[in-house]
């Protein structure tokens, strides 16, 4: 395993070993040995800032003293100097707290003494693999922005307005020049970075941008770590037509994305093509972690519009898929999100991830991986059990949780459980969305539910920026009227989708709460009929 400079150096990944004991460090060169990687030791971190550059690639193995406030230290420094090579802590028996602060501080994972040979060469291979695709990825981000300065202010120009959306004849209006000037433009910066098509063309821009902003494409880091992001670009809704053999767009809502729109209006889908063809087919909610360099059909859109990550799910009446529902999000900027599947195994009532996409939410990702939930436990145990949606808040502040302290690490504060009911399955799929406080992916999310005997649908759960609201003015609001969107949602048993005043005026919600700009419902069915439905929304679609 090895990553290749600009220069055709080889740099070889090293596991370096800091203020480790004797049988820990052993531990640890058997470990690297028998994963085929190089082995150093280290008496302190200060010997290791010396002695390696802060290119290098590998990971480091860290002792933490719980009783000593120099780990927290030293680990600040280790990953201020090395931007591809990950932290890994080495604690005693310790508390719980501990090992979040450590993770707060942005060790990579935390393992406990005595070293356990399986986890240990899990850990240290996985990390040493990440350690090479970032350091690969920065190399990537610096030769694309290393082409991107052969293109002249005019050129800048153009591609500029490429990436907004905006068509040949749109660009010349909006430039004052004609359309062979623009055509023009974009084929002399295209010769001259050496990409064939603009999607390619998008896609070099996208990653120098990454350079510019001190990111790497899935790290999530940045200098400033600081700021917001609107992370939901887009939400689709497809439904078969009337001959059942192909998917069509019933309503996109969409952010400054007027290109990508135009694309969707004027596609269709076979069971198996796209990602809601897929959905469609797998009967499963399938996620596509990078749009733009896999087999998205509207990938040049896609870059153009910021998106780089989709998430398709079904909705199921009477065991046939009705509707996919497909989230479009940016996951460049550093925001925290994740999205996952859970699966029931019905010999063991043991639920496992079964698939997901995390979202600068890597430690959160690992534990999942190795999760196992009883049916009734955690937040997709419990909707399971139920077969009912269901809104979570606080999720921090329980750290001795299964996810708890992961769920503290990675900043994340709320989350929504959706059961994919009336499958067909003996146990339902479960669809779970985690949100962080900085930048939701849904700042308002509500759960109404229909009591047993009764028709109408009563708002039971409310949670608005990852607060619930308050249980005294939820009694006060109910569905009412053509116009509400969870109205319509149980009347048509299909998702529906609004967008600004519509949206407005069709969200009912407890008094105070800002009206959002966009909101979709989805239904939860129970042998055809809606038992339930969530409302998600945001104040920037």
């Amino acid at each position: 395993m090895s990553v290749t400079e600009e220069s055709g150096s080889s740099i070889s990944p090293v596991v370096h070993c800091v203020g480790l004991t004797a049988d820990a460090a052993a531990h640890v060169l058997d470990a690297a040995q028998g994963s085929g990687l190089n082995f150093q030791q280290h008496p302190t971190s200060d010997a290791l800032l010396k002695n390696v550059g802060p290119s290098a690639t590998g990971c480091v193995l860290l002792a933490c003293d719980e009783a000593s406030s120099t780990s927290l230290s030293a680990v600040s420094r280790l990953r201020c100097h090395f931007f591809s090579m990950p932290v890994i802590a080495v604690v005693e028996n310790g508390s719980m707290s501990h090992a979040v602060e450590l993770m707060h501080s942005g060790v990579y994972s935390v393992l406990t003494q005595p070293l356990e040979y399986r986890r240990l060469t899990g850990t240290v291979t996985v990390a040493v693999e990440n350690s090479v695709r970032e350091r690969a990825g920065f190399d990537q981000c610096r030769e694309a922005a290393f082409r991107m300065k052969a293109a002249t202010a005019k050129e800048l120009e153009v591609l500029q307005l490429i990436m907004r959306g905006l068509k040949n004849k749109e660009i010349a209006a909006e430039l004052n020049l004609t359309i062979r000037a623009v055509e023009d433009r974009r084929f002399r910066l295209m010769k001259k970075i050496g990409v064939e098509s603009v999607a390619e063309l998008v896609a070099l821009a996208v990653t120098a941008r990454y350079h510019e902003q001190g990111l790497t494409p899935g790290s999530g880091r940045s200098a400033s770590e600081a700021g917001t992001s609107r992370c939901v670009r887009g939400v689709e809704i497809w439904v078969p037509d009337e001959s059942e053999s192909r998917l069509v767009l019933e309503h996109g809502c969409y952010r400054n994305a007027a290109q990508f729109r135009e694309a969707s209006t004027s596609m269709s889908f076979q069971r198996g093509q796209g990602l809601p063809g897929r959905v469609w087919e797998q009967r499963t909610p399938v996620f596509l972690r990078e749009l733009i360099s896999t087999e998205f059909l509207r990938s040049h859109e896609a870059g153009a519009a910021g998106m780089t990550t989709a998430v398709g799910f079904p909705v199921f009446r009477e065991g046939e898929v009705r509707a996919v529902v497909l989230l479009l999000l940016d996951g460049r900027e550093h925001v925290r999100a994740a999205l996952e599947c859970w699966r029931l195994h019905p010999a063991t009532s043991m639920l496992t991830l079964f698939s997901g996409t995390f979202i600068n939410c890597e430690r959160l990702r690992r534990l999942s991986e190795f999760v196992h939930l009883p049916r009734g436990a955690g937040l997709s145990g419990s909707a399971a059990e139920q077969g009912r949606p269901q809104i979570f808040t606080r999720l921090a502040d329980d750290p001795t949780a299964v996810r708890g302290g992961a769920f503290a690490a990675e900043q994340l504060v709320s989350a929504v459980a959706l059961p994919l009911m009336d499958s067909g399955m003996s146990a339902p799929d479960v669809l779970l969305l985690l949100n962080s406080e900085s930048g939701p992916m849904f700042s308002l999310m509500q759960v109404w539910r229909r009591e047993p005997g009764g028709q109408q649908l009563q708002l039971v759960q409310e949670a608005c920026g990852g607060v619930s609201s308050l249980m005294s003015q939820i009694s006060e609001v109910g569905q009412s009227g053509d116009g509400c969107i969870v109205d319509q949602c149980q009347r048509r048993r299909l998702p529906v989708l609004m967008e600004n005043g519509t949206a407005s005026e069709g969200v009912r919600r407890t008094p105070g709460t800002a009206a959002p700009s966009f909101a979709i419902a989805i239904p939860t069915m129970n042998e055809g009929q809606v038992d339930a439905v969530t409302v998600l929304g945001s104040h920037s679609p």
